[in-house]
Parts: structure tokens; C-alpha cells; sequence
């Protein structure tokens, strides 16, 4: 029978230590955030963002600390090391959140795409089964099994199959070349169904797909609504290590706190619309990023509009992602944003075509 132990000790609102037979570990959690460090060194670090289906997991493995004669690890500074751990990834959250739109997404160049070449001619054998018939007929039955013909009989029965085998994945590749083109052409075609399927399919959507809507215009415009939640994003408190090494949590102030739910809201549209332009071929793509939010008159949730963008290919292309600020980078755009240092964004009206 295993034995097993596990106990977790609470340091604090989201602050756990952790202890079982493997060691010693701390797990730090806020919204959108779980962080956790063991003494072995390594450390997992899964970064999500409520209302828009955005996570980061990074894992790295650090260093075994040397044992000592008794066999325990060395960590006389082991608190200080955990509660700096907790304050660096708030951090790295807090950045993560309000850099979206550096965040290089892969981009599809259809004609090329189009103008792939079909793996084989439908006509002949695909390269996998050619290369399967071709060890059937170089296959010679050993001594073994030349005695024991049951042997031999086994193996032509596995090389048959394997040519069953490589003939269906020969089938499963050209149809995958045979849709992939047909969709670059609808694409370049400016079908907006195809359009749709590329957002749908794309895995640079996949966390936000339940919270957008895609409207094609025209073969060159698209129109996004994506619903963000910066009431459950943005954290309330601050945290910052002290010089004994404790954890200081105070209450984030108000502009403080404003400052970066526009950045988070501004970098998320960035971010959304290169996506779409390394997506689509489109030359426009209008942004309205929107929040359910409470109307205090009738008592029901409403979506509000925070932010309505007009993002043009060509201005986009100029743009250096590394350095810009992105609540300032909407002047470079058309665009609808009232906000408010001490009270956030107010409500505004869509841009229209």
C-alpha cells in the first residue's frame, strides 16, 4: 500500500502552501490567474483572462537543490523565495493581460495555399502505398520461417494490411489537399461563408469564440464583436513584496486600476484584428468590443459597447507591436472611446459603414 500526504496551509486570500511527500510547494491564485512553485524548482504558471477564454500555461523545470546529509532539501530562505515567486507572477499576469496585442499570429497566404500541388494523381497509387507494396514484394521468409510456414503466412498478412493502411492515409492527405484548396479559393473568392469557417477553424480564435460574432460585410470588410469582462479580469488589490520578504496586498487605486482596463481592452482589439488580417483577405475589419453589463432601469443585463474601432491593413502594417502603447495607438484609427481615469469607459455608439 502507498502511502500518501498532502496538506495545504492558506497564507492569505489566494496564498496556499502546500506540503506532501515530494516536498514543499506554493500555489498563488486570483482571477485568471494559478501560479504554483515547489522546492524541486519547478514551476507552472496558467494565466487566464475571464470574458474573453484567454489562458497561458508555461512549465519550466528548475534545478534539484542539493540535499544535505539528512536528506532534506536546503531552502533557509524558503518563504522569502515563494512569496517573490507570488509577486512576480501577479506581474507577469498584469503585463500578459494588457500586451495581448504583441502576440504574433500566424498568418495564411491562400494563393499559395490555392496553388499547392496535389500530392499524387488520384489516376495512381499515393506515395504511402506505393512504398507498401513495394515491402510486400522484397519481402523473403527467413529460415525460421520457411519451417514454420505459419510464420510466414503471418507476416504477408501484416504486410497486406499495412497496405490497406497506407492506402487509407494516401486517401485522408489528398483529401485534405482537395479541401484545403477549395477553401482558398472560396476565400480569395470572397465567400463569406468561407470566412467564417476560417475564424471557426482557426486555433488563433479558439478562446474566444464563444464571446465573438463575425459579420462579413464585403469581400474586403468584416465586423467583430468580441465581449470582454474587465470587472472579472483586472485584479482589485496590488501586491508587491516587502523588504522582509512578506507579501503587501492593498487595495489598487482607482486610476491605477482604470489605467489598466483601457490598456487591456484597447490591446485585446489590437490583437483580435491582426488576427483577422493574418486570417482573411481583408483590407478593414471593425472592432466593437462590448461588456454585459447591468442597466440599473430595467434590471436586466445589457451589452454596452467600451471601444469601436476601424482598423485599416495598411496603418496596421506600420505599426511596430513591441513599443506601442495600445490605448494611445487608437489614434491611429477611427474610432468611438469615451473614458474616464477615475470611473473607466462610458458607453458608446457603434462606428457604421
Amino acid at each position: 500500500m502507498a502511502f500518501h500526504f498532502r496538506r495545504s496551509v492558506k497564507l492569505g486570500k489566494g496564498l496556499k502552501l502546500n506540503v506532501s511527500k515530494r516536498g514543499i510547494g506554493m500555489s498563488f491564485g486570483t482571477t485568471g490567474l494559478r501560479s504554483s512553485i515547489h522546492s524541486t524548482g519547478s514551476r507552472t504558471n496558467t494565466i487566464g483572462i475571464p470574458g474573453t477564454g484567454l489562458s497561458y500555461i508555461d512549465r519550466s523545470r528548475g534545478r534539484k537543490r542539493k540535499k544535505g546529509s539528512s536528506g532534506r532539501s536546503q531552502s533557509p530562505n524558503q518563504d522569502m523565495t515563494k512569496n517573490a515567486a507570488a509577486v512576480e507572477q501577479y506581474n507577469h499576469y498584469i503585463h500578459a493581460m494588457t500586451n495581448l496585442h504583441q502576440i504574433s499570429p500566424h498568418s495564411k497566404n491562400w494563393e499559395e495555399i490555392e496553388r499547392t500541388p496535389a500530392p499524387f494523381s488520384p489516376e495512381d497509387m499515393g506515395p504511402r502505398e506505393k512504398e507498401a507494396v513495394h515491402q510486400y514484394h522484397q519481402y523473403e521468409p527467413n529460415f525460421v520461417e520457411r519451417l514454420f510456414k505459419r510464420l510466414a503466412h503471418k507476416k504477408r498478412k501484416e504486410l497486406t494490411q499495412a497496405i490497406k493502411q497506407a492506402r487509407e492515409q494516401d486517401e485522408a492527405g489528398y483529401r485534405k489537399w482537395q479541401e484545403a484548396t477549395e477553401l482558398a479559393s472560396e476565400v480569395l473568392r470572397g465567400n463569406p461563408e468561407a470566412y467564417a469557417r476560417v475564424v471557426k477553424e482557426s486555433s488563433d480564435f479558439d478562446h474566444m469564440r464563444k464571446r465573438s460574432k463575425l459579420q462579413v460585410l464585403d469581400a474586403r470588410t468584416v465586423e467583430m464583436d468580441v465581449q470582454v469582462a474587465p470587472k472579472d479580469v483586472v485584479p482589485k488589490k496590488t501586491l508587491k513584496l516587502t523588504k522582509t520578504g512578506k507579501v503587501s496586498k492593498r487595495k489598487m487605486g482607482k486610476k491605477h486600476y482604470y489605467a489598466i482596463v483601457k490598456d487591456f481592452v484597447c490591446s485585446h482589439a489590437i490583437w483580435t484584428a491582426r488576427c483577422l488580417f493574418a486570417s482573411l483577405p481583408v483590407d478593414t475589419c471593425m472592432m466593437h468590443m462590448t461588456e454585459n453589463a447591468l442597466n440599473t432601469a430595467t434590471g436586466h443585463n445589457k451589452h454596452r459597447v467600451l471601444l469601436s474601432v476601424t482598423f485599416d491593413r495598411q496603418t496596421m502594417d506600420r505599426l511596430n507591436f513591441a513599443r506601442l502603447e495600445p490605448a494611445d495607438a487608437m489614434e491611429n484609427f477611427e474610432h468611438h472611446m469615451k473614458f474616464l481615469k477615475t470611473k473607466g469607459f462610458r458607453s458608446v455608439k457603434r462606428l457604421s459603414t
